[in-house]
């Protein structure tokens, strides 16, 4: 019994010694422990070195023109947060017309299509209403009458001018072959005629009287044919003045009764247009309805015109088709500037910091086009009930066509800015290992340095630690030195 277990105990100890002698020799056989040993002067040198030679990367020159290396010094500077919104293009109102009929009637004509480009006051259509020849009536008569009341007035200021010199020439005395002959070809009207004979018999009376006072000094008459005659002589001077006074008084009030006329004839044709213009609503300045030509055989005939040069985006009807007064036509836009518009919901009123004239970013990822700035135009004040959100509408320039209204976009509205802070270029962080890091030139090679990272946007980011100003990164071929060092690792 005590022979078996001796023997058991025998064989126990030779397996412990033969497992024990493999481990040794797998150990120190293998170098693995040459990571620590002792150097000449018995000090323990640690590993670190070689850990970080094992962690920097070395290219060749192929290699770097292959990885397309690029580094810059790092720098300080401020970090815009931007927020994206959904957004959509509009027509710019400034640049957008609804062409619509101003009145009932039928399309006689129709000169576009939609997509045709068209130029200010090109005609677009032609269309016939009696109510536009009825209102364009009203101004031909009223012109007719403005006509005729301007010509009274030209009759009636001559006769007064006219009227004006012959009282001054009678009051002059001058006798009435000089007054014939200086006043010429002037109009008089009936008053020249009534003036004439008054002063001839005026100045009949005063040559009487002067020579019956001549022969009663020489005792010729008696004393009372000379009483009648300057008695005459004062009678005929009162009615003179008289006719004088009333001719004057005539042609002044018949003058103002035709000017008078006149400016009533201008109110009614001004009155008559502003009815026409009111008829045809927004096409009056587009098309010439208001100067009516008496000569038009076809006053009902409206040409409607493109009032702003653009391109046809609606066409609504056709020729021969009836329309009712305020019927969208057309629909004609410039569209090389558009408005985009975003809605800013509740949440987003305090963070969202924009005035006009700030610039915004614009991204539209169903379109085939790099993001494009667009301008703050004017930030809404009113909340939309359905959507509970206020506009935000931005102009931006379409020159290029990229874009059209009713395209969805997404736009980057600016929330904060970050000051003097460390920043990178995004292209210039990788993920080694689940760290954020970045590869810094170290020598002839890169090195990786775990960086901790702040806020970001689409290009750039924000380094909290990890980095100082002056260093050189790596901001375009980052991913090809993490492809090498993991390549490295792996060998």
């Amino acid at each position: 019994m005590k022979s078996k277990q001796f023997i058991s105990a025998l064989f126990a100890l030779v397996v412990v010694s033969t497992t024990g002698w493999f481990a040794w020799s797998s150990y120190y056989g293998s170098g693995s422990g040459s990571s620590i040993k002792e150097d000449v002067d018995g000090n323990e040198s640690l590993s670190s070195q070689v850990v970080q030679d094992a962690q920097r990367v070395t290219l060749t020159d192929v290699k770097l023109r292959s990885a397309g290396i690029r580094t810059e010094p790092v720098k300080r500077g401020d970090l815009m947060l931007t927020r994206a919104l959904p957004a959509r293009f509009l027509y710019d109102d400034s640049r957008h017309v609804s062409l619509r009929t101003p009145t009932d009637g039928i399309l006689e004509s129709v000169l576009v299509k939609t997509g045709d480009r068209v130029d200010r006051d090109q005609p677009v259509a032609v269309l016939r209403s009696p109510s536009i020849g009825a209102a364009r009536n009203r101004i031909l008569a009223s012109q007719t009458d403005l006509a005729l009341a301007k010509r009274a007035y030209r009759w009636e200021a001559d006769i007064h001018d006219g009227v004006a010199q012959l009282a001054k020439l009678i009051r002059a005395g001058e006798s009435v072959e000089a007054i014939k002959k200086d006043l010429g070809g002037m109009t008089l009207g009936d008053f020249g005629g009534q003036l004439l004979t008054a002063y001839s018999k005026s100045k009949l009376a005063s040559s009487l009287a002067g020579a019956i006072g001549n022969a009663a000094d020489r005792g010729a008459v008696s004393g009372r044919l000379v009483q009648q005659r300057l008695s005459e002589q004062q009678q005929t001077e009162s009615e003179l003045a008289a006719v004088i006074e009333q001719s004057l008084f005539q042609t002044q009030q018949s003058l103002a009764k035709a000017d008078a006329q006149v400016r009533e004839s201008e109110r009614a044709l001004t009155i008559a247009q502003q009815t026409l213009g009111t008829l045809l609503g927004a096409t009056a300045n587009s098309t010439s309805g208001l100067d009516v030509s008496p000569n038009d055989p076809d006053v009902s005939r409206l040409t409607i015109k493109s009032p702003m040069s653009g391109t046809v985006e609606l066409k609504a009807f056709s020729a021969t088709e009836r329309v009712k007064e305020q019927d969208e036509l057309f629909v004609i836009a410039d569209t090389t500037g558009l408005w985009i518009e975003a809605d800013i919901r509740g949440r987003d009123w305090s963070s969202i910091n924009v005035t006009e004239g700030d610039t915004v970013m614009v991204l539209t990822p169903s379109v085939n086009a790099p993001p494009q700035t667009a301008t703050v135009y004017f930030l809404g004040r009113q909340v939309d009930p359905n959507s509970g959100a206020i506009p935000l509408v931005a102009q931006i320039d379409n020159t290029a066509g990229h874009f059209r209204p009713g395209l969805f976009a997404r736009m980057e509205v600016p929330t904060q800015t970050i000051v003097d802070a460390i920043v990178v270029p995004e292209s210039a962080v990788v993920d080694l290992d689940g760290q954020a890091s970045v590869f810094v030139v170290d020598g002839d090679g890169f090195s990786p340095v775990a960086v901790e990272l702040g806020s970001q946007t689409d290009e750039r980011v924000e380094i909290r630690s990890g980095l100082s100003v002056g260093q050189a990164v790596v901001v375009a071929g980052a991913f090809a030195l993490k492809s090498e060092l993991l390549l490295e690792g792996e060998e």
